[in-house]
């Protein structure tokens, strides 16, 4: 964009009115006032890029907090203004680019979630949906230089087939969060992963299994972790809040790249290394997506079929397969149809006649679904975000809890030099402005005081309980290093209680 010109006292003045009138049409709920506003800042922009400081988070955040009003037309109004806002570009554009935008994104996304369940069957839904597709969308168009460097790879794929999956991990580590890489990864990249695993599909049987585990690989990260559950803390239970809802919803995206890679391997029963991983990953998408269910009963028959055949039959994992076999027959969750058909299968005898066949798997505790310690726990779900601290500058990551006795889990390392870090609790929405997080002035006060940690020899991993519901940030500190940037690999989860 641009340099804008001066702010005017004629244009200083339109701003202090036109936000007054804004604040006033939320104040008293008139939707329509709002919607003029709106028309009119879209229409005002063009020539005054000034009025874009009237489009800033708060504005978005007063929408989620009516989202979640009990007054039915507050929401009803919210909901209609959000899809004011998204379907104006210009507007659109303004919010995405602002620093902490992505987060907020994420919690609106959330917010839509939690309201679209309460709203079914209603004529909102599909408005929510149509939502949630527009947010999406914006941010997937953010991504499309990187999406670019993919398409070259692809092009260069005789010369270096390996290169595809490389920017593949360095496009995902680039975002700011995992949230964002579901987004990517279940939106415009499927198209390329497909067109990659069927010029895989052209290799000799060696040489794609070589592949076919590298690009398993990615999709274990982001398909086998969708639920969590942690024995800690007096045996509370803990799930991480955000994956809870929006990657169930992102990883349906993802089967039409997900479908051509379970075929290319279901096809190598022989492969038993990949035909155990692949069970695993088909047993989680088939108990928590329901909506992927019918699509997958020919690959679980199929997978269970080859690990039945060419499993060595004192193999630990015979027991998993038979228990899960009669969970599925003997549920009323599944098709009758697909539970006759693994019932008449000849292939399947073996598993039908082991001792583990009984009315005993019913109350089987799967043991891969829970961890019996904190210390043990693999919450990396997804590949390391990636970020550059410039030098003399800080790195934040705002997030909201919501339940008392939460957990924040973090990890992360640095690249030859060490970094600062800290946690805090911020009172207000506003305090995302303040940076002077050292003294704890103007509200903010610290759980973890800054400290110079040396991430460059070593990974740190941490974990505490966040008592108080609230706003909260962790702070990479890099401001007393005057001439060096940093380069920072990290991983945040937000675990609320059950």
């Amino acid at each position: 964009m641009s340099e804008s010109p001066l702010i005017t006292p004629l244009l200083q003045q339109y701003q202090v009115e036109l936000q007054a009138k804004l604040n006033e049409c939320f104040e008293n709920n008139e939707v329509k006032g709002i919607l003029h506003l709106i028309d009119q800042l879209g229409q005002d922009i063009k020539d005054e890029p000034q009025l874009q400081d009237l489009l800033n988070l708060p504005l978005l955040r007063k929408l989620m907090k009516h989202l979640s009003s009990t007054n039915p037309q507050q929401v009803r109004s919210s909901i209609i203004i959000l899809d004011a806002i998204m379907q104006r570009k210009i507007i659109a554009n303004r919010l995405l680019h602002q620093r902490g935008a992505e987060r907020t994104m994420v919690d609106l996304a959330n917010s839509l979630l939690n309201l679209q369940q309460q709203l079914r069957h209603t004529s909102l839904e599909l408005h929510i949906d149509d939502l949630l597709i527009g947010l999406q969308v914006k941010y997937v168009e953010k991504k499309q230089s990187d999406l670019s460097i993919l398409k070259l790879a692809l092009k260069q794929f005789q010369d270096n087939n390996s290169l595809f999956i490389k920017q593949l991990q360095i496009i995902l580590s680039s975002c700011e969060s995992i949230i964002d890489q579901y987004y990517l990864f279940g939106g415009p990249l499927q198209e390329l992963i497909y067109e990659y695993l069927l010029m895989i599909r052209q290799m000799e049987e060696k040489q794609q299994v070589n592949f076919l585990t590298q690009v398993l690989g990615i999709y274990e990260r982001y398909i086998l972790d969708v639920q969590y559950t942690i024995q800690e803390m007096q045996q509370r239970t803990y799930y991480i809040k955000i994956e809870k809802q929006m990657i169930l919803h992102q990883i349906s995206n993802m089967y039409k790249s997900c479908a051509q890679l379970l075929n290319m391997i279901l096809v190598l029963p022989e492969e038993i290394g990949l035909q155990k991983r692949t069970y695993l990953m088909i047993k989680v998408l088939y108990r928590y997506i329901p909506d992927l269910r019918i699509a997958l009963m020919g690959p679980l028959q199929l997978v269970m079929r080859n690990l039945s055949l060419f499993l060595q039959k004192d193999a630990q994992e015979y027991k998993e397969i038979t228990i899960f076999l009669y969970q599925i027959i003997h549920s009323s969750d599944y098709d009758e149809k697909f539970k006759q058909s693994l019932l008449d299968d000849e292939d399947l005898a073996y598993l039908r006649e082991n001792k583990y066949f009984s009315v005993k798997a019913l109350s089987y505790v799967d043991e891969s679904q829970s961890v019996p310690s904190l210390r043990n726990l693999n919450i990396q779900a997804a590949f390391p975000c990636y970020a550059i601290i410039q030098a003399a500058s800080i790195y934040c990551y705002s997030f909201m809890v919501d339940k008392p006795n939460s957990l924040i889990f973090w990890s992360f390392r640095t690249l030859d030099y060490d970094v600062s870090f800290g946690l805090f609790k911020l009172q207000t929405i506003e305090d995302l402005g303040i940076i002077d997080y050292v003294n704890e002035r103007n509200g903010v006060k610290s759980l973890i005081k800054l400290q110079r940690i040396e991430s460059h020899k070593q990974p740190i991993i941490g974990v505490t309980v966040i008592s108080n519901p609230g706003l909260y940030r962790i702070i990479f500190d890099n401001s007393y290093s005057y001439l060096r940037s940093k380069q920072l690999f990290y991983s945040i989860h937000l675990l609320e209680t059950k």
